[in-house]
């Protein structure tokens, strides 16, 4: 079984710990508070991780493949019984969809550890304010001797530093929404800087330059959102989240949504709204809010999508909001009736963008609506107050 530890997750790493520790699954499960099959459902995760990195002494499977690698077969010559000779095929390593979302889960549970989050006592309700991510692409990685001539130090991107920046970002931003009853939490689509463990762009199939393991970049991922859910559920009674899919990760984000709704499906606080669309839409009063990344999309097409298929809440809106990324930089646009605006993020140029120009001024939005007048406010917090 302590074979299993180098290839097991921190959880799983304890699971497998307490089975050695008190000598069967049931003691373990007791001692852990947790169901028996759990910890059978660790224990065969860790085994398929290690299996995958050719490790199976079950099955005479005793050469690990290298860093980056998994085992694609093996072929064993055995001689009265015994192994005498063993081929090993390898690929470079691929993580798993499942793996994924085991990731996730656990950084969510990681933070689950504290007491549940009371509602405030007193709140606006007809005030809503809306925390609007830009482009995060959390798991980049950026240098910023090559990429920020005037500031190395600003450019300078990976995991961590895009973990801090984000949380440091909430923390001001919520300080200065006051008590509306409502918070949006909008991430407008490249939350990932990668869709898997290829580190590849879905459509051109680019090689990104991307912050370690994936795996730690999922993990993380679920312990950031857990963090900005309960900054939110302090201050506001009820919160919504809308996760857009971007071009960097149109899969990455359907499976971060479901998590995220699964994982909250008993907190009547929250609501987590689907994104099968790209364009996903909420109604708040007399405020119409639709968002999509805007990779390959016209205003003026947006514009007559958004008219076509929510014609009703076109209607009974006096305030309409386009809220899109992509772009990384500040615009609007009104037509129709329509405000549409992208926003500024908070991740510096990687080396290629930078390379041919790109950049723009690095903040996070919130933007207070009332339920009748519309804009009300918005703030911002940018990134020299952030890093």
């Amino acid at each position: 079984m302590k074979h299993l530890l180098p290839f097991a997750t921190e959880r799983q790493a304890e699971v497998i710990e307490a089975v050695i520790r008190y000598g069967s699954h049931r003691k373990a499960a007791k001692a852990l508070g947790i169901h028996h099959s759990n910890v059978h459902r660790n224990i065969q995760a860790a085994k398929a991780r290690a299996a995958r990195q050719g490790v199976a002494p079950e099955a005479d499977m005793v050469h690990q493949a290298p860093e980056g690698f998994t085992v694609k077969g093996t072929s064993t010559l055995y001689k009265d019984g015994e192994p005498v000779i063993q081929w090993v095929k390898t690929n470079q390593e691929k993580q798993s969809m499942m793996e994924m979302l085991e990731e996730f889960k656990e950084g969510l549970q990681d933070i689950n550890k504290a007491k549940p989050i009371k509602a405030p006592k007193t709140s606006n309700k007809d005030y809503l304010a809306a925390y609007i991510i830009g482009d995060h692409h959390f798991g980049m990685f950026a240098w910023g001797s090559e990429t920020n001539m005037a500031n190395p130090e600003e450019g300078n991107w990976d995991i961590d530093k895009s973990r801090k920046v984000l949380i440091n970002a909430i923390d001001r931003l919520v300080e200065r929404a006051g008590d509306a009853e409502t918070g949006l939490l909008v991430n407008v689509g490249d939350f990932f800087h990668a869709n898997d463990t290829t580190s590849l762009t879905p459509n051109s199939k680019a090689l990104l330059d991307s912050d370690g393991r994936f795996g730690r970049t999922v993990r993380m991922a679920g312990e950031l959102f857990r963090y900005l859910i309960d900054r939110m559920l302090n201050r506001h009674k009820k919160v919504v989240i809308i996760n857009a899919r971007g071009n960097h990760d149109p899969d990455a984000a359907l499976w971060l949504n479901e998590m995220l709704r699964m994982y909250y499906l008993n907190e009547k606080r929250i609501t987590v709204l689907d994104n099968f669309n790209k364009f996903v839409w909420y109604k708040f009063g007399k405020n119409l809010i639709v968002t999509h990344h805007g990779d390959r999309l016209k205003i003026q097409q947006a514009y007559e999508a958004i008219t076509r298929n929510l014609p009703k809440e076109w209607g009974e809106c006096d305030h309409r909001f386009l809220w899109m990324g992509h772009i990384h930089h500040k615009q609007q646009h009104e037509v129709g009736g329509m405000l549409a605006e992208s926003f500024n993020v908070l991740a510096p140029p990687d080396y290629w963008h930078s390379s041919m120009g790109y950049g723009a001024h690095r903040s996070m939005t919130c933007i207070l609506l009332h339920k009748d007048y519309g804009l009300d406010c918005r703030f911002q917090a940018n990134i020299q107050e952030l890093i």
